[in-house]
């Protein structure tokens, strides 16, 4: 199907989860306004894209994971004239502490791969309705099956990768949904267990608000 490079990108600055919208502003702050790569908006609003930059909390620190495009991307940050910047209303230097480099393979597998999807934000206004008409829990299970391979579909076409075949996902556990507030709008968060005939790399993101840690995804390894 097709090569996906993932770039993990560590700092050493601790960072709590709440504040990984601060973290994407600190950053966008460092970098030209014309840079949509890193704050995924275009002149006329929001850039309806797969987000290619991700800002993540990874070990307790401040991180990015870089996806395809994303990449090539981080020598624009590496290239400012400082790396001074405030997370809110913290005074950091962001000094990188590890790099994590990889080139994953996506193609699909006739034994289905296990992954851990954290803090996957799956309804909207619309599909949520849909979803609290729904009173059966299997019901709800394969409403939440449907959108969960409509994220993963989402996010391969956003890197260029398209699936030839059926794509397949069981949600195998999952917790109970908590709510969240994310720039004021109450929203429903869950961490999920799935299996699915495709193989995807750690730690990119899935689904809703996937640029600042929202629906990551974790390959559980037997």
């Amino acid at each position: 199907m097709g090569e996906l490079r993932t770039l993990q990108v560590r700092f050493d600055t601790p960072i709590a989860r709440w504040e990984l919208p601060l973290l994407r502003g600190a950053i966008i702050s460092l970098l030209s306004r014309d840079n949509t790569i890193y704050h995924n908006h275009e002149a006329g609003g929001l850039r309806y894209a797969y987000p290619l930059i991700q800002y993540r909390q990874i070990d307790g620190k401040a991180a990015l994971v870089c996806v395809a495009d994303g990449v090539d991307a981080l020598g624009d940050l590496l290239q400012a004239e400082s790396l001074e910047t405030m997370i809110g209303k913290r005074h950091v230097t962001l000094r990188i502490e590890h790099i994590d480099a990889d080139r994953h393979e996506v193609e699909m597998r006739d034994v289905p791969v296990i992954y851990q999807l954290s803090d996957w934000l799956p309804l909207n206004d619309k599909n949520y309705k849909l979803f609290e008409r729904e009173r059966g829990l299997v019901a709800r299970v394969l409403k939440l099956q449907q959108i969960l391979t409509g994220n993963i579909l989402s996010m391969l076409k956003g890197v260029g990768i398209f699936v030839p075949s059926l794509l397949e996902t069981e949600i195998t556990a999952m917790t109970p949904m908590r709510s969240v507030k994310y720039k004021g709008v109450p929203l429903v968060t869950l961490d999920i267990q799935f299996a699915t005939n495709v193989s995807l790399p750690d730690q990119i993101g899935l689904g809703r608000h996937a640029s600042v840690g929202f629906g990551t995804l974790t390959r559980i390894r037997n």
